[in-house]
């Protein structure tokens, strides 16, 4: 082949390439922003950073995906409704009693009842068995595509002295999660609520307006939450999941391919986030001990007393105020009374 016959292939094939459809240009990246109030360097984040990876790689770079840690882009409430709208946010994993108190469903809330729950094997069956697909039903019609479940875990009392009884718990202000379920819990104990967004607890702590909270050991510890307090009362009230979720507007604009990875196997993820939290459960714990806070391990009497003060009444003010969900708590309480 002589130089004149090279130029001319060459300049045939480049005139290809420019003015054909470009099919050897990679595809447009869809960008992900994914928003949630967990900390960095906690097993939450490190999953999420794994689900990063999964789908960049898995899609070959068509999707990018940005995460928000620890309440960047604001608080609970704040981020859901992004995500329900799908413009500054397309997905995130948030606590189930948020996501019902933002979105108002009030399924979600249900989860967070008082004394549902006794044992991790009934939070899961309930969750997988029973709730996965009502939930699923009651996003999309928020505007939310639902993908697996998430933990934040036990949540437990933590305090600026000694309690061991919802007598002693009167004498302090309680930092409150933003859901009703919650209001209601501290007011059946006689105890002032103070709700306050995630990012507005430490600050509040530090000048007076609460002198306590409630929430599992790996967030008190992770967010700062555990140095302004002194005792934290192993009280384990409440099982609070998260769930991870995507703006609907945002999951159908995407191929049917893409779809399918970002929402491929929730069960594993599910298992894989539980799993993280709970193995470091005690160690954390015994963290809290070295941090020279008082760790209180209530008498089982003790606990009945708790549980006395306000499972019956938050549970049937819920349910008077949601009776469209009274078959499905039964079906919750059927499953746990089985498993008992």
């Amino acid at each position: 082949m002589n130089l004149k016959m090279m130029f001319t292939g060459l300049t045939a094939a480049t005139a290809l390439f420019l003015f054909t459809d470009r099919p050897l240009q990679a595809e447009s990246a869809y960008v992900m922003s994914f928003g949630t109030v967990a900390p960095d360097d906690t097993p939450w984040a490190d999953q999420l950073k794994n689900i990063k990876k999964k789908y960049e790689a898995q899609s070959n770079g068509r999707i990018k995906v940005k995460l928000f840690l620890g309440g960047s882009l604001g608080s609970e409430i704040e981020m859901i409704q992004d995500v329900q709208r799908g413009e500054r946010i397309q997905g995130g994993g948030f606590s189930t009693g948020a996501v019902g108190s933002a979105l108002e469903v009030p399924l979600l809330e249900m989860v967070e009842l008082p004394y549902l729950f006794k044992t991790n094997e009934e939070v899961d069956a309930v969750l997988d068995e029973i709730l996965y697909e009502p939930t699923q039903k009651a996003l999309e019609k928020k505007n939310v595509t639902f993908y697996s479940w998430s933990e934040n875990g036990w949540r437990n009392f933590a305090t600026k002295g000694k309690v061991t009884s919802p007598e002693e718990l009167k004498a302090y202000k309680m930092r409150c999660q933003e859901s009703s379920v919650h209001l209601n819990m501290y007011k059946a104990m006689g105890v002032q609520p103070v709700p306050k967004p995630v990012t507005e607890v430490v600050p509040s702590l530090n000048t007076g307006i609460v002198d306590g909270f409630d929430n599992t050991p790996l967030f008190s510890i992770a967010a700062g939450w555990i140095q302004p307090i002194s005792h934290y009362t192993l009280s384990r009230h409440i099982y609070q999941p998260a769930a991870v979720m995507f703006s609907k507007s945002f999951m159908d604009s995407l191929p049917k391919d893409l779809q399918d990875l970002i929402l491929d196997d929730p069960k594993g993820e599910a298992d894989r986030g539980r799993s993280s939290v709970r193995a470091i459960e005690k160690d954390l714990i015994e963290t809290i001990k070295v941090f020279g806070k008082e760790v209180i391990e209530l008498t089982d009497e003790q606990h009945k007393e708790f549980r006395k003060a306000v499972r019956k009444e938050t549970h049937a003010a819920f349910l008077a105020d949601n009776p469209e969900l009274q078959d499905l708590y039964g079906q919750v309480k059927a499953k746990t009374k089985s498993m008992r």
